[in-house]
């Protein structure tokens, strides 16, 4: 039995270290992956994509052009200043590395080098502000309808509190 004992740990132990091997490996391409597609960039200009957002809570609170500029430094400070990008990297990092594998992570590096991947690239963060800006649009004109859903269920349950 001790003869069959050390030659599984043995077994175990190296696949475990290969195991390791190929997250690490999948992560470094992940992490240079990252640096063609200018992640670092992204995670700053998130603040942009974010105005939508704003814009919509200066209209729900009535607020005037210098109150919503106001509420715009206060998230623009916590933005720069409270958000972690390193901590939103690693965490993207490891999101990436469970959905992809080192030959696919491959090949998105050689298609964000590619002439197209790079106008991507360029364009991705205006074209998820415009996107939120429809998806706010779309749910601004559906707000009514939300309401009418949401009534029966706050009658039920502001009655029971009262």
């Amino acid at each position: 039995m001790k003869k069959l004992l050390y030659p599984m740990i043995l077994i175990l132990c190296f696949i475990i270290s290969a195991l390791h091997a190929d997250s690490a490996k999948t992560n470094a391409s992940v992490e240079k992956m990252f640096s063609v597609m200018g992640i670092d960039r992204q995670l700053s200009g998130g603040f942009e994509a974010m105005l939508p957002v704003i814009e919509q809570l200066g209209l729900q609170f009535k607020l005037d052009k210098n109150a919503k500029e106001e509420l715009k430094n206060i998230y623009r400070v916590w933005f720069e200043e409270d958000i972690d990008r390193e901590a939103m990297k690693n965490g993207l990092i490891e999101i990436y590395t469970e959905a992809f594998n080192e030959k696919e992570i491959n090949e998105l590096i050689v298609f964000y080098q590619s002439p197209v991947g790079q106008k991507f690239l360029k364009k991705s963060p205006e074209l998820m502000k415009l996107g939120a800006q429809v998806g706010l649009r779309e749910s601004q004109s559906k707000q009514q309808k939300l309401i009418e859903r949401l009534q029966p269920f706050l009658d039920k349950h502001t009655k029971k509190e009262q």
